[in-house]
């Protein structure tokens, strides 16, 4: 592989490089030869540069070659600029009307240019659409907090992190596991408990979200619900969890 030829040369050359800056004068000669603490110093300072090169290599491999890993950030319309990261596309929060039995049950991030079916897909079911197909509604919070408001339309993006492996959504925390990134931190929603609504994912929105534009504001109409969801005391054990306190969230990459 090119990338790994050129890490070698790389790493030769460093070494020669400092193997000749190194060289001790007759002065210091005996005094290096004596002192392994220095060597041992000398040694590790040259394997965390190769460490460090390496990484840089593998980034640059991974970013041209499209190699890395995707998640989707709740409540923003871009992601953020940060380990790596790029937008892959802007969307539109979307699922299931609330209390509908059918349909899918996890949300999707709907692109803002959307394409046609085939044309000779079949429309037998066009006569009563509504009983044989499945349907999509946009989004809207049931909260109002920070920048947005109850009913407001939920825009969501999706993206790469080009220097990663895998990411990882983490309820009830806002720090990562040691050796994990933290993407964004938010506040995990849901459908809601309601008798006549109908479950849907848990999702981690962005701690400060931002209302989609494309649709008018404030405009109730109970497609897809996102609200917040709340520790229940029981099973799930008070202390270190509290009764009725929301929850928070984290995703995470490495």
């Amino acid at each position: 592989m090119k990338v790994v030829s050129n890490f070698r040369l790389v790493v030769l050359y460093l070494f020669c490089l400092s193997v000749d800056t190194k060289l001790p004068s007759r002065e210091d000669k005996r005094l290096l030869l004596d002192d392994p603490t220095l060597i041992h110093s000398e040694l590790q300072a040259l394997k965390h540069e190769v460490q460090s090169l390496r990484s840089q290599l593998l980034d640059q491999s991974r970013s041209k070659s499209g190699e890395g890993e995707t998640y989707i950030i709740w409540g923003k319309k871009a992601c953020p600029a940060l380990n790596g990261t790029r937008t892959v596309y802007s969307g539109i929060s979307s699922g299931r009307q609330y209390t509908n039995h059918g349909s899918g049950s996890n949300t999707l991030c709907l692109p803002h240019n959307p394409d046609p079916t085939p044309v000779d897909f079949p429309e037998h079911f066009q006569s009563d659409i509504s009983s044989f197909t499945g349907s999509l509604h946009g989004a809207e919070y049931q909260f109002t907090y920070r920048n947005i408001a109850i009913e407001d339309d939920v825009p969501c993006a999706v993206c790469m992190v080009s220097n990663a492996a895998s990411t990882l959504m983490v309820p009830a925390k806002t720090s990562c596991p040691a050796g994990w990134t933290v993407q964004y931190t938010g506040v995990l929603t849901s459908g809601s408990d309601y008798t006549n609504h109908y479950g849907t994912d848990y999702l981690c929105l962005d701690d400060n979200p931002e209302y989609a534009t494309e649709g008018a504001r404030m405009h109730s109409y109970n497609g897809k619900l996102f609200y917040p969801v709340h520790a229940v005391c029981g099973s799930l054990p008070c202390p270190p969890y509290k009764n009725q306190q929301l929850v928070s969230c984290v995703v995470c990459s490495i």
